[in-house]
């Protein structure tokens, strides 16, 4: 494990001069919900003149059902090349995560309650909450 959190610190130069996009994906994640975020990354990316996304991916789902989300978004976005990275599972990964990364773009889905006040707690204002979820 600490291998692959070291691993994260470092861009690969595949990921250079990409769009960062946070995911945070929670039970009770519809399907628009995923077209949806398919659209957020898309607007993101496009919104900074570049083809590429960096997504780090935040969910206490287990891989088969985030991953789900995330396929969405790829098929959503074939047209930008795209890095993913699981980044955690926990509101305080998350908080971790976007003190290290440059004023990400943290677009949340499903029933986030707890990511969605970790952020607030935090005064991370740059958050897009999807419908779908409780927060």
């Amino acid at each position: 494990m600490s291998c692959q959190s070291q691993s994260t610190r470092h861009r690969l130069r595949v990921e250079e001069d990409s769009e960062e996009v946070v995911l945070v994906v929670c039970e009770g994640t519809k399907s628009t919900d995923a077209t949806l975020l398919a659209n957020e990354v898309a607007k993101s990316v496009a919104g900074k003149g570049k083809r590429r996304a960096l997504i780090h991916v935040v969910s206490p789902l287990g891989r088969p059902e985030y991953f789900e989300v995330v396929r969405n978004v790829i098929q959503g976005n074939i047209g930008i090349s795209m890095s993913i990275r699981y980044s955690g599972s926990s509101p305080e990964d998350l908080i971790k995560l976007i003190n290290r990364l440059s004023n990400p773009h943290v677009v949340v889905a499903g029933q986030c309650s707890d990511f969605v006040r970790a952020l607030s707690n935090a005064g991370y204002r740059h958050v897009r909450v999807l419908g779908g979820g409780d927060a």
